[in-house]
């Protein structure tokens, strides 16, 4: 006789995800995974004396989300030592808030910070090298734009790197200058590896920490696995070294870099698949961001003449690709603007039909012809709906004349027959909810309510799916994750409310009230 299941949840709105059972009322749990899912008087009776019952009392609950495109490391930085200025509405405020944390840090420590957006500032300049040395003039200071592709440093943190006006620019870089043809402290994409080269490194158990704490706080979320889009071999140990511990508290899908700025090209690490650990897909960035004007466009953007820029040459990108693919490796590559875009399709392209899916993460500009070439070659799309929320006033302001219709096209993704998985890119948004980015999915609005190519919505349905079986084939695991299916893992969330009733403007304040990670309690409000 089969014994008893461990935990069954009953009397709730189950939306599983399934195409086979779109809607149930109560599942099973046995060491960790789903055994049964339907009506509650087919699964109450699977109950035996030491089973664990929990009754929903009609709430909803959802598989566990999936973010697949995030930075659990950065999300951890900034919630452990890294000063966050996501927030921060004018260059006055930045210039107090890191010259508070700066105080209060020890001599020679470096004032490292994450987040500024200059098109809230005034006049919509970024901190240069001047503001910063008036805002911290004693110690080596680095911001991070929101972006991620952007540098902002002081002269200490110049010099640190070497960096004069005799330096040249890295390829695929760009060192800022003022009009005298000195450094002004801004260092863009490549660039940027000038100044990585010589931050203090973090120990393992400070990168532990910053794990350990982004995974917490996107528990809270209803996230149960995430994608870390871009690590260095460092960290791929630390990853290591706490799924070995049994320390991951969900789990994730680690992307390798093959290309570090500062470093250069790294070897292919080795492959690990566990239960809570994937490190089986490289990662590349073929442009920039968007947000800061450094995605490479084929005209150049309305407030500047600059076109962004490519960090690899052709050939360059397919050599790298293909040693991957040919060892079995997933490939993601992060390619934004339409010239991105291409480089990335032609690769691709070339390197033919494989056994494996690739990724294109953000897809922000394509045509429809790069959407119709994807679906062939059956890309998987990860663009993150939340920019439109956080960052179209940057979309409004800096794209071409009539590029703003093609922003983020998730409709025409799904149109073309692409699949699609929804993504936050944290911490580049400060709302990294799943809801926010389901909402703005449907609603397309900046965060003035001002509608970016509404033509594109897609339904809650369809934001939902993405958000969840989406982000399990994505990360390679739709036979594990992603929708309540029998013999799938048991990643859960209660919610507050059904997304698929609930008003699109009240989709952002759906609050999750439990989070299940193999059918064990993880997080509750």
């Amino acid at each position: 006789m089969a014994r008893h299941v461990d935990l069954i949840i009953h009397s709730g709105a189950l939306l599983t995800q399934a195409p086979s059972l779109p809607a149930a009322e109560a599942l099973a749990v046995r060491a960790g995974r789903i055994v049964a899912v339907g009506r509650d008087i087919d699964v109450l009776p699977l109950a035996g004396p030491s089973t664990k019952r929990v009754d929903l009392g009609g709430a909803t609950m959802i598989p566990g989300l999936i973010d697949a495109h995030a930075h659990i490391w950065k999300i951890g930085h900034l919630l452990t030592t890294m000063v966050d200025l996501r927030a921060v509405q004018s260059s006055e405020e930045l210039a107090e808030r890191v010259g508070t944390a700066s105080r209060a840090l020890p001599p020679g420590a470096w004032l490292l910070g994450r987040g500024y957006n200059e098109a809230r500032f005034a006049g919509a300049l970024p901190p240069d090298r001047g503001a910063l040395d008036r805002a911290v003039p004693d110690r080596p200071a680095v911001l991070t734009r929101t972006c991620g592709h952007i540098y902002s440093c002081n002269s200490r943190a110049l010099e640190h790197a070497g960096i004069t006006r005799e330096t040249p620019d890295p390829p695929g870089g760009r060192i800022g200058r003022d009009a005298s043809g000195e450094p002004n402290g801004l260092l863009y994409e490549t660039a940027m590896g000038l100044v990585n080269a010589r931050l203090p490194a973090s120990t393992r158990d400070e990168y532990a920490a910053m794990i350990t704490a982004a995974l917490t706080h996107q528990l809270s979320l209803g996230i149960t696995s995430s994608n870390d889009a871009g690590v260095a071999p460092a960290l791929l140990d630390v990853y290591r070294w706490l799924d070995d511990e049994g320390a991951l508290p969900s789990t994730v899908n680690v992307m390798a870099l093959r290309k570090i700025d500062g470093v250069g090209t790294v070897p292919l690490p080795e492959r690990t698949v566990s239960d809570r650990l994937r490190i089986d897909t490289v990662k590349f960035l073929a442009d920039g961001g968007l947000s800061g004007a450094t995605a490479a466009l084929s005209v150049p953007y309305r407030h500047a003449e600059t076109r962004g820029m490519l960090r690899f040459e052709d050939a360059e990108l397919l050599s790298l690709a293909r040693e991957a693919r040919d060892a079995g490796w997933r490939i993601a590559t992060h390619a934004i603007g339409d010239v991105a875009i291409d480089q990335v399709l032609r690769t691709y392209e070339a390197l033919g039909a494989g056994p494996k899916r690739h990724r294109i993460e953000h897809l922000g500009l394509p045509t429809k012809d790069h959407l119709a070439r994807a679906a062939r070659l059956g890309v998987i799309a990860v663009p993150q709906s939340v920019f439109l929320h956080e960052l179209g006033a940057n979309f409004r302001a800096y794209l071409p004349p009539g590029w703003i219709g093609r922003a983020y096209p998730i409709g025409d993704m799904l149109a073309a027959g692409l699949t699609v998985a929804l993504s936050s890119d944290a911490p580049v948004v400060e709302d990294d909810s799943p809801f926010r980015g389901i909402q703005s999915a449907v609603d397309r609005c900046d965060g003035t309510s001002v509608p970016i190519a509404a033509d594109q919505s897609i339904t809650v349905r369809e934001a939902l799916y993405a958000y969840t079986m989406g982000g399990a084939v994505a990360s390679g695991d739709e036979c594990d994750r992603g929708s309540l299916e029998v013999g799938k893992w048991a990643d859960l969330a209660v919610v507050s409310g059904n997304p698929l009733a609930t008003q699109v403007s009240e989709l952002s304040h759906l609050t999750v009230e439990r989070t299940y990670v193999a059918g064990k309690l993880a997080f509750e409000r």
